[in-house]
């Protein structure tokens, strides 16, 4: 099969490629061989893949873990109360990482604390990061499977069983819209590879 290449021209300081450029010949590699790793990882994780940020000064960032609840294929989405700073906004529900918590510590306490659940907390899918008036969140996205309890509803007003496909349906929190467009494309990716 051919193996096709395109060019790419780019503008960089000429310091930075400098510097650059002494570090991946120690590495052996070239600037060309860089660049296609990092588009690569691009490609693979959806996003830039390293934590990229634009904070000011004066907004606090607040870390964030929440989780895809699923139970008979369907994922659990709760509404926020409408006097709360979400405003009625749906979300994957989670709760605030406290120090350096385990960040599965923080999906059970919260689920115990919160919602009145037991989940199995599986791996780690991906995070949003997300500017609001005033903080930052740093949102953590958990795959779990619901295993028992009957929901509280503690700060949120209802909850409700979805597809992930109909996600973007519904009046999500800015950070959630983001975690849902991932999970749509990989859920469609997903499908067409168990057709083929």
């Amino acid at each position: 099969m051919e193996n096709k290449t395109s060019a790419i021209n780019i503008q960089i300081d000429s310091n930075v490629k400098k510097e650059a450029t002494m570090v991946l010949t120690e590495l052996g590699l070239s600037m060309s061989s860089a660049i296609n790793l990092f588009l690569k990882q691009v490609v693979k994780k959806n996003g830039i893949p390293f934590e990229v940020t634009n904070v000011a000064a004066n907004k606090k960032i607040l870390d964030v873990v929440c989780a895809l609840i699923m139970k008979d294929g369907k994922c659990l989405i709760a509404r926020r109360n409408k006097d709360d700073h979400l405003k009625g906004k749906w979300e994957f529900p989670g709760g605030r990482r406290e120090g350096l918590e385990d960040e599965k510590k923080t999906l059970e306490r919260a689920f115990t604390e919160v919602l009145g659940i037991k989940t199995k907390i599986n791996d780690y899918i991906t995070h949003s990061i997300c500017e609001y008036p005033g903080h930052i969140v740093d949102l953590k996205l958990y795959e779990c499977d619901y295993i028992s309890g009957e929901f509280k509803l503690n700060i949120h007003s209802e909850y409700k069983w979805v597809n992930i496909e109909e996600l973007l349906d519904y009046d999500l929190a800015d950070a959630d819209v983001i975690l849902s467009k991932y999970l749509i494309k990989k859920y469609i990716e997903d499908s067409r590879n168990s057709d083929e």
